[in-house]
This record gives C-alpha cells, sequence and structure tokens, in this order.
C-alpha cells in the first residue's frame, strides 16, 4: 500500500532532493519585519533573505505549524488514498509535534482505513532531514509503512546531530536554550558546538576559540560516533 512521507518546514535537505522525491513539507511561518512567508527548503533566494535580515540584527522569528495546516496536508493524502508516516522537530524544541499528533486523533476518525504514522524522532534541521533521505531510500527499495515504522523506531535513537553558530543569540530568543548558557556563550566571545540530546532539546556541548577547532570538535564527535552498519548516510548542513 502506498504511503506518503511527510514532515515540516524544519527539515533540511538537498534542494535536488527535496524536488525530485515525493516528500510534503508543511511549511512554518516566517516573520521578518512583520510580514508574514511560508519558506520550505527549495526556496533559497528567501531564505537567504531571512539570514541576512538575522545578520542585519532586524525582526524575524518562525512558528509552530498549527493544527489546522496539518490537518489541510494530511487530508490531502489520504483522501489520495494513502497513509502517512510523518516525521518532523522534536517535541522537546516545538510544539508542532503536539500539532501533528492532534491531527492524526481527529483524522484517525474520518479515514479508520488509512494509517497515519507520527514519531517524535527528537531531531531538527538536518538530522530530520537525514532520516527523511532514508525512509525515502527504504521506500524506494520497495519497504511498506510497517517496516519503516520498526526501523526508525529502532535506529532513529543513534543519530547524532551536532552544529556550530556564530552566536547563541536566536538559539536564545527561539527559546532553545537557557539565557545562562547564551551568556556565556557571547562573553567569552567563542564558538559554540551543540548537539541535540537524547530527549530531543539542544545543549551546549563545548565552547572552542576559533572556527577551526568547533569543525575540528564536529569531526572528531563524527567519527566516534558514526555506524556505517546501520546507515552510511551523512548529511553535512550550512545556514547561508
Amino acid at each position: 500500500m502506498n504511503f506518503r512521507i511527510i514532515t515540516d518546514g524544519s527539515s533540511d535537505m538537498n534542494v535536488d532532493f527535496i524536488k525530485s522525491s515525493n516528500i510534503t513539507i508543511v511549511p512554518m511561518q516566517s516573520n521578518m519585519e512583520d510580514e508574514i512567508y511560508e519558506i520550505i527548503g527549495t526556496d533559497i533566494e528567501k531564505l537567504n533573505e531571512y539570514y541576512e535580515f538575522m545578520l542585519e540584527d532586524k525582526n524575524v522569528s518562525t512558528s509552530q505549524v498549527n493544527l489546522a495546516s496539518f490537518e489541510k496536508y494530511f487530508e490531502e493524502v489520504l483522501k489520495n488514498g494513502e497513509d502517512i508516516f510523518y516525521i518532523g522537530l522534536s517535541e522537546a524544541l516545538s510544539g508542532t509535534f503536539e500539532n501533528a499528533q492532534k491531527a492524526k486523533e481527529i483524522l484517525d476518525k474520518k479515514y479508520p482505513d488509512r494509517k497515519i504514522y507520527i514519531y517524535n524522532i527528537k531531531q531538527a534541521s538536518t538530522g530530520a532531514g537525514l532520516l527523511c533521505q532514508i525512509i525515502v531510500k527504504m521506500q524506494e527499495e520497495g519497504k511498506d509503512i510497517e517496516q519503516v515504522a520498526s526501523y526508525i523506531k529502532e535506529n532513529s535513537k543513534y543519530m547524532v546531530s551536532q552544529f556550530g553558530v556564530e552566536s547563541l543569540k536566536y538559539l536564545y530568543k527561539g527559546g532553545r536554550i537557557s539565557k545562562t548558557s547564551a551568556d556565556i556563550g557571547d562573553f567569552l566571545k567563542v564558538k559554540p558546538v551543540i548537539h541535540i540530546t537524547d530527549d530531543g532539546s539542544l545543549e551546549v556541548l563545548k565552547l572552542e576559540r576559533g572556527t577551526k577547532r568547533a569543525i575540528k570538535v564536529l569531526f572528531n564527535n563524527f567519527k566516534k560516533n558514526w555506524k556505517p552498519e546501520i546507515s552510511n548516510e551523512v548529511l553535512i548542513g550550512y545556514a547561508y
């Protein structure tokens, strides 16, 4: 039985991959100086404009996907006779996952013959995007939705997501990290190395002086944690 892979706008993937796959992306609303846009990963021009606004210290923010949006996108797929496999932004970072779960509960009653799988993969950005790519590959190999669900449930816990940032300002403003962590990083003028914890939240892993040192930490952590026997897929992401 056919199933559609659905994610939200926080999952970052290669643009060509998005265009060539059957993934449905539910966009998040982005506020740029009081103008509201729905930006997805294929809109590179608008994404770069968003980052330019950030660098210029203009007013920018994103909001969670609301219940109505999930109902709309999910129902379009269900009406087409397809089941749904949804993964997206970690529940610890946003109310988006909770809204996806509520949409499932509503539509389960309306479409009792369809299957809707909703997984909190405790990831974000390239971590979620990498899992999307793995699921697409499994689907192309002929795996059914139950096989995919079993694989993700068993192996998503091995996912390691880590990254470096120039400043902790927007992670703090977005409620992703504590004010204490942000203040320490900015005071020391260092390049923070951050990872996603086992519960799906963000944590400063290390503070390094200089980009080269921060990248070395990321690379050494990668070598330590990579498990090619589970998957040889690696995704390197960057912003702007």
